[in-house]
């Protein structure tokens, strides 16, 4: 089995990190797997220092990001956010979560005709925080399913703020 990418750079599987030893690790890794130390030898050695140099990064990418970390922790506990699977995919929000993003898309259309779009966007932001803490509250807590549900409502209003954005 695959390494994650927490074991890949040295870190204990949970959203708190160390910054500072998050990047040490990963400058450290990224140094002593990097392509030009096999610069000499043949091509499957290449190949495996590119593989494992690519693998680095990402985990890399992956875990100095907050969301990202929530994302990726939720997705080794079984649930990947990017598949619409039943059974391990991102869950199923209720419709009365729904109908509550057509009455944000609609804020959108009434605030932009208002010229109010900056107050919408810091309210619609404030919502999009307060879902990422809760995921990572749920997550702290083990309740990665609950976890999940708070990131998919985090992505919904990510989407909204981009489209808010296209508008300014």
């Amino acid at each position: 089995m695959d390494m994650d990418h927490f074991e890949r750079l040295g870190q204990p599987a949970q959203h708190a990190l160390d910054r500072d030893a998050l990047e040490h690790a990963y400058l450290q890794r990224a140094a002593a797997a990097h392509p030009d130390k096999v610069a000499q030898d043949d091509a499957s050695a290449k190949r495996a220092a590119m593989e494992a140099s690519a693998a680095i990064n990402e985990a890399y990418r992956t875990l100095r990001d907050p969301v990202k970390r929530a994302e990726y922790l939720v997705k080794l506990a079984g649930r990947d956010l990017d598949s619409s699977d039943p059974d391990s995919g991102a869950p199923q929000m209720p419709q009365s979560f729904l109908i509550e993003m057509i009455e944000h898309r609609e804020r959108v259309a009434e605030a932009q005709a208002g010229g109010s779009l900056d107050a919408l966007r810091d309210d619609i932001e404030a919502q999009e925080s307060d879902a990422l803490s809760a995921a990572v509250s749920a997550i702290d807590g083990g309740d990665h399913e609950a976890a999940a549900r708070h990131l998919v409502v985090r992505r919904y209003l990510q989407r909204l703020l981009d489209e808010i954005d296209e508008l300014d």
